[in-house]
């Protein structure tokens, strides 16, 4: 008998290793206008939630890549913290910093750092933490970049991962190498999730500038490197409901990887909340179809199991089953 072995036992095929809920940009905003619109849709998507959950089963956490705030002020973060209090009662929950959470608000002039973000959440912009039985899961979520930069007032519309960021998840996967890996971020890799309609133009995509990381191939050269990365999970573009590649596996290296888009229950497609037309209100502008969509992820030892719900008409709306391995 060989003297080395693990005592981690293998699962079986069908045995589910993790169910957790990924939600994308929610865009939590203390302003009253906005609040009036916004509430109702959050309301409906987690009251459905909370009906999900009590008929199947609670999921191990729910996590939230990114945009929690429409902008960085700490009153915002405020509303964030206590409406999630309140929608996910004792559910933990793991968020990721977007780009809006640099945004100032109306009658602020500087735009905001990371502190708001830290101090509200309690957890760095990027970090891992261990999931599923017996832990053999790492889930690792990256930051957006300041969208602002650093010498002047002025939006910079390249996303780029700095060389922290790509180090962090390089060293995390090689030190979780006997796990499956998932990595969690704002924006999309490049050629992943497509518009709808490119002539008509109805969806930011991951072929438009700010809606990419610009060092994607950087990016896929570490997750080639490192077999066990199964799902790159991501939101940003609010793509809408049948966007192309909104799941999208493509092999890298010699391993297969999913990209999962997460639709945006606030709006999709460039629709949401606009100026009346005397410009004293905000009313809401739907899209067609005006999805209210969030994803149920399941992972298998070899597979992964996709579900997107439409909180609207309280339906699930697909399913897609992917490599895990």
């Amino acid at each position: 008998m060989d003297d080395s072995y693990s005592t981690h036992i293998a699962a079986p095929l069908d045995q589910e290793l993790l169910y957790f809920w990924a939600i994308g940009d929610l865009h939590f905003r203390d302003h009253e206008q906005w609040k009036k619109l916004h509430t109702p849709r959050m309301a409906q998507m987690f009251d459905d939630l909370q009906t999900v959950w009590q008929e199947e089963r609670r999921p191990a956490f729910c996590v939230f890549p990114g945009d929690l705030v429409e902008r960085g002020a700490l009153r915002n973060y405020e509303l964030a913290k206590k409406q999630l209090a309140m929608y996910l009662k004792d559910m933990p929950f793991y968020p990721g910093i977007g780009n809006h959470e640099y945004l100032p608000e109306e009658d602020e002039n500087a735009p905001h750092g990371i502190e708001e973000f830290v101090s509200t959440w309690a957890v760095p912009i990027r970090y891992a933490w261990l999931a599923g039985e017996d832990e053999g899961i790492v889930c690792i979520m990256l930051e957006q970049p300041d969208w602002f930069f650093p010498d002047r007032y002025e939006l910079n519309m390249d996303v780029v991962f700095t060389p922290e960021a790509l180090a962090f998840l390089d060293e995390t996967l090689t030190a979780h190498a006997g796990r499956t890996a998932i990595i969690f971020a704002h924006c999309p890799l490049k050629n992943t999730v497509l518009d709808r309609d490119p002539v008509r133009n109805l969806d930011d995509d991951s072929l438009t500038r700010f809606f990419f990381v610009e060092n994607s191939p950087a990016v896929r050269d570490i997750l080639a490197r490192h077999s066990n990365a199964a799902l790159y999970i991501c939101g940003h573009t609010h793509s809408g409901w049948g966007s192309p590649q909104l799941i999208h596996t493509e092999t890298l290296g010699s391993h297969p990887l999913t990209h999962v888009n997460l639709m945006s229950p606030w709006y999709t497609g460039f629709h949401g909340p606009v100026k009346s037309d005397d410009d004293q209100t905000l009313v809401y502008r739907s899209d067609d179809p005006d999805m209210l969509a969030s994803f149920a992820v399941h992972i298998y030892p070899q597979k992964a199991i996709i579900r997107v719900r439409d909180h609207r008409t309280q339906q699930w709306l697909a399913q897609w089953e992917v490599p895990s391995v």
